[in-house]
């Protein structure tokens, strides 16, 4: 299934026919080769209209596999990471694939900086660091006779592009806090990785996409209504969305997941919480050393 501008049209491909592939020369019947796996071309095809289909799905990647993998995502917290362990991937996006959909559309459409941290984040919001990370930025700016304004600039512009790649340290750090708070479950790594890729996914797509950006349209729609919305946008509110939802996942995707039993699930995700606050806590210290680095 996927996106079309126009009516499915019924199928009226010979499947009886043989055929000898353009590839391997076998011979053989129905749409693929059954050697390797080569289509068919039909004419249709090679029609504009099946071109602004294919170019509709290649842009807004809205084919059955993406909306199949979202439902699962958003309504059975781990059942798409269960699935595709045991087996069943060829009705799922692929996790990775799922991911990076979700980091993309995260970067495409940003409203707050959960994970790529900007100056002000930096400088004023992280304790301990923002101390020294004041006191680095202001010899930085003495040192080369630099203005605050440039400098907070092209500090923007490349923690953006590092965050959209350092942000996968965040998916295999929880995935060793997975190992380590689930090990008695004798899951491999790699099913872990899975879960943790799936959480990372439900947060860049529900939190930071999806409920980020509808916080913001009411709040731009509050002149509208004459009602003052303002609140939703703020991070103390967003936070809270934030970690309800988190809590929403963890507790019924280790459930589905790893099976865990409710006097185990409560506590283990509690405890994956606080120590996941504490990853992504130092990945924004290392985005701002790496960051620095290549200013």
């Amino acid at each position: 299934m996927k996106l079309s501008f126009f009516k499915k049209k019924p199928d009226t491909f010979d499947y009886d026919v043989s055929r000898i592939c353009k590839v391997c020369n076998h011979m053989f019947k129905g749409r693929y080769c059954n050697i390797c796996g080569e289509k068919v071309l039909e004419p249709s095809e090679r029609s504009f209209f099946n071109f602004l289909d294919s170019l509709l799905n290649a842009f807004t990647f809205l084919d059955g596999k993406f909306i199949k993998s979202l439902k699962l995502l958003v309504t059975r917290p781990g059942q798409l990471s269960r699935n595709i362990a045991d087996g069943q991937r060829v009705p799922y996006m692929k996790m990775v694939s799922l991911f990076f959909v979700a980091n993309f559309f995260y970067f495409l459409f940003p409203v707050f900086d959960s994970y790529n941290s900007s100056l002000y984040t930096q400088l004023n919001s992280l304790g301990n660091h923002s101390v020294k990370a004041k006191e680095i930025v202001q010899n930085k700016i003495d040192r080369e006779a630099i203005n605050l304004q440039d400098f907070e600039r092209d500090y923007a512009n490349r923690s953006t592009n590092l965050s959209k790649l350092l942000i996968i340290l965040l998916v295999f750090a929880f995935t060793g806090l997975l190992l380590i708070i689930n090990f008695s479950k004798k899951t491999f790594f790699f099913d872990h990785l899975l879960f943790s890729l799936e959480f990372y996914s439900f947060q860049l797509l529900l939190n930071s996409v999806i409920l980020a950006n509808l916080f913001n349209g009411l709040v731009k729609l509050n002149s509208i209504w004459g009602l003052d919305l303002t609140f939703l946008t703020t991070d103390s509110f967003f936070s809270i969305a934030t970690v309800t939802t988190m809590i929403y996942f963890l507790l019924r995707g280790q459930l589905i997941f790893y099976g865990l039993r409710w006097y185990w699930n409560i506590p283990k995700t509690i405890i994956l919480l606080l120590l996941m606050q504490g990853t992504v806590h130092v990945y924004r210290i290392m985005l701002f050393y790496f960051t620095l680095w290549g200013l």
